[in-house]
């Protein structure tokens, strides 16, 4: 379990340039430390990693095909285009 006291927090505070009275930095040790004892009962929790599915980089809406595409008419609505593509304002110098 991580206890922190109030020198290190003192510590920690004075890294961070916070300015805390002692009845500030009572008060934020007391935050900080249910805060962590609350992280501590979440690393208690147990569950079933099987019932867990993956769905990192599934596409379950259609699959991903190219299709070749006429993009003529698109272009003939850009204000400017040159050499089959949009001609846009300079941003960057």
């Amino acid at each position: 379990m991580i206890k922190l006291d109030k020198k290190e927090l003192q510590r920690l505070a004075d890294l961070s340039a916070l300015k805390l009275n002692d009845n500030e930095l009572e008060e934020l040790l007391n935050q900080i430390t249910k805060v962590l004892d609350y992280t501590q009962e979440l690393n208690q929790v147990k569950f079933a990693t099987d019932t867990i599915k993956d769905t990192k980089n599934i596409n379950i809406f259609r699959q991903d095909k190219a299709v070749p595409y006429n993009s003529c008419a698109i272009l003939k609505q850009a204000p400017e285009e040159k050499n089959y593509f949009f001609v846009v304002p300079q941003i960057l110098k």
